[in-house]
Parts: structure tokens; C-alpha cells; sequence
């Protein structure tokens, strides 16, 4: 029960301030950043607009179509490990989406057009985890938490069988989504800021025939929340 309590409490309050809404200020960087973007011709071009992105990031922003945005101008400018850990931090914001996935195996790829990229596994068994994002997880296990007190002081007034099954269930929604979120916490806590130089485009090796082009990002994608 102790661990229950202390996990409904991690939830309640662990969530940083930065996944609110942003500043008028924060505002005009990300749009100033997407008409870098929808502008960009050359991998310089894509990582200047990436340094927009950056900014915000290291301000304290987050949620999903910044991280999208940002790891998808990173891919465009072939800095690839940079673009994955970006889309992840999409995806768990957001949750997964064909765009995501589609440019996090473009990112894993990296350069190589003959690579045929799976994702891992364990993605399809932790579903919950990938397929939805930070705040839709900690809304359920948070009601999940208030159902199980509920239906546990339903039981303890007598009605046993009426509260075992919604006792059981959300017990398992407790432990399944509350260590969800708390793993996605404690990555977005331990993340190290975003450092992006337009001038790495010029170190790159020439580009190794045609690669399959990322999906979209910029002001048509999403607005930033």
C-alpha cells in the first residue's frame, strides 16, 4: 500500500513546470525556428533551424512536436544520434505515430539506404509505454490509484465481490502505467541539454546515393502546447 501512496504521490508532483504552455517569447523562438525550417535547402540550413529547437529545449519546454520538430531537423542535417534520442523524446511525450517511428528508423539507419531497420522488440509488448504519451500515462495511473482506493474501501465495508475485480484491475493499472511514468521521468530528469553547431554539416562525408526522406516537420505538424 506504501508503495502505491508513494508512486500516486510521485505522479501528482513530479511533473516538471516546463510541460505547461509557453511564453509569448518561447512562442515567437518556435516560430521563428519553423520558418528556418520550412526554408531549410542544405544540412547547414537544417541545423540552424535545429538550433532553434535547441533553445527551447534548454529553456525548460517540453513536449512532443518540439522534440519531433527538432529531431526531425537534426536527421535533415545527418546528425543522427542526436535526431534518435530527439525522436524518442517525441515519442514519449506525444506518444508513437507512423512519423515517429518512420524517422527513428531513418535515424538508426543513419546513411545507409540498403539498411532495413526494425524497432526493438519490446516496444510491442510495453504498448502502453510507446504507443501513449506522458500525460495521457499519468492520468491513468493516477485514476487508476483512486479507483483501487475506492474499490479497496468497498471491500473493507463488506462488498468483497463487487470490489475485487476493479481492486485487481486497477492494481495492475497502478504498477503498469506508474512504473511507466516514473521510467519517463527519470529520462526526461537525467537528459543532458541539447548542444547543436551548424558548422558539423560541413565536416560531414559526402552523401551515399538517395535515402529515403524524413517525414515532415515545421508549423504544418503540430502547434506547440
Amino acid at each position: 500500500m506504501r508503495m502505491c501512496f508513494a508512486i500516486a504521490l510521485f505522479l501528482l508532483a513530479g511533473v516538471p513546470r516546463g510541460f505547461a504552455a509557453t511564453t509569448a517569447e518561447q512562442r515567437f523562438a518556435w516560430d521563428e525556428a519553423n520558418a528556418r525550417m520550412s526554408t531549410a535547402r542544405t544540412e547547414r540550413d537544417f541545423l540552424l533551424a535545429a538550433r532553434g529547437y535547441a533553445k527551447l529545449v534548454n529553456a525548460g519546454v517540453r513536449n512532443g512536436p518540439l522534440f519531433y520538430n527538432l529531431g526531425t531537423a537534426l536527421l535533415k542535417g545527418r546528425q543522427h544520434d542526436q535526431a534518435l534520442a530527439a525522436l524518442l523524446r517525441a515519442e514519449r511525450f506525444m506518444g508513437s505515430n507512423p512519423e515517429t517511428r518512420r524517422n527513428i528508423a531513418l535515424a538508426l539507419a543513419r546513411d545507409d539506404k540498403n539498411a532495413e531497420v526494425s524497432l526493438p522488440w519490446r516496444r510491442f509488448f510495453l504498448f502502453w509505454h510507446y504507443g501513449l504519451g506522458l500525460r495521457t500515462r499519468i492520468a491513468v495511473a493516477v485514476t487508476a490509484f483512486a479507483v483501487f482506493w475506492l474499490a479497496l474501501t468497498i471491500r473493507l465495508l463488506g462488498a468483497r465481490r463487487l470490489a475485487q475485480p476493479p481492486l485487481v484491475l486497477a492494481l495492475l493499472a497502478v504498477v503498469l502505467f506508474g512504473s511507466s511514468v516514473a521510467t519517463s521521468l527519470n529520462q526526461e530528469v537525467n537528459a543532458l541539454p541539447v548542444t547543436v553547431n551548424p558548422d558539423a554539416a560541413s565536416l560531414l562525408p559526402a552523401k551515399p546515393g538517395k535515402t529515403a526522406a524524413p517525414a515532415p516537420a515545421g508549423p504544418q505538424r503540430k502547434e506547440m502546447q
